[in-house]
């Protein structure tokens, strides 16, 4: 039986990642429990552009929602992982450094490693965003103004259509945040037997074990690009998927 893989963040599967699961026998579906609503910029962010040596990303939505605020001569950009780097550049943007890791502490600790001397820093964040970056960063001597970019919210055209997957045999839902699982959760607090649960990062696995659901599988490294690849390999072989 084929196995069927759901994405639930607001962006769909990237192509290339999307043809990997196909490729090796999975049918993938994009079905998002979330959406990111921008908020009015605060005059104080405005006024301090200008000022600002860095900014930091810590995802795609970010960039995308700052970026029409950004003029010339830009600061420097910082990201966590390589898809938000991808969508940095996407809009035009160098990226000056990037982090090797994925948790916004390792990412604080690898840029703070660079001993620069105090930089004014912009950090744009969801309103769920854990303050421990802004808090890192400050601790190691820099001036860092975060407010919140976004709203993440529960997105109800998604979980309208949700049932229609609940009747499925074979399903593995893909969680990358805690948002993504309440949303799901909200509607669905029993899964169905053959269904599993994939995430990425421990905060998104505590939100689905606080619950009481199991979590089956979580790649090493936090990113999309290590979950299609465990998927594969792992998913792949139990479900006897040649690829």
């Amino acid at each position: 039986m084929t196995k069927t893989v759901i994405f639930t963040r607001e962006h769909p599967l990237d192509s290339r990642l999307q043809s990997q699961l196909e490729e090796a026998g999975f049918k993938v579906h994009h079905l998002p429990l979330i959406q990111c609503q921008a908020n009015p910029m605060p005059k104080e962010v405005l006024d301090k552009l200008s000022q600002m040596d860095w900014v930091f990303f810590t995802s795609a939505v970010a960039a995308e929602c700052l970026a029409p605020y950004l003029k010339e001569p830009l600061p420097r950009v910082a990201t966590i992982g390589h898809q938000t780097s991808k969508a940095v550049m996407e809009l035009g943007y160098p990226v000056a450094f990037e982090s090797k890791y994925q948790y916004a502490k390792d990412f604080a600790a690898e840029w703070l490693a660079l001993n620069q001397p105090k930089q004014k820093i912009l950090l744009p964040q969801s309103s769920l965003s854990n303050p421990i970056l802004a808090e890192m960063l400050r601790e190691g001597g820099q001036e860092v103004l975060a407010w919140a970019l976004y709203d993440t919210q529960h997105h109800k055209d998604g979980q309208e259509k949700l049932s229609a997957y609940l009747t499925e045999q074979e399903v593995l839902w893909t969680f990358a945040s805690p948002s993504a699982w309440q949303s799901f959760h909200e509607i669905c607090q029993i899964l169905p037997e053959a269904h599993e649960i994939a995430v990425i990062g421990t905060s998104t696995q505590q939100a689905v074990e606080m619950s009481g659901s199991t979590v089956s599988l979580m790649p090493e490294t936090p990113s999309i690009e290590k979950m299609v690849q465990t998927i594969i390999e792992e998913k792949g072989k139990k479900y006897d998927i040649v690829y």
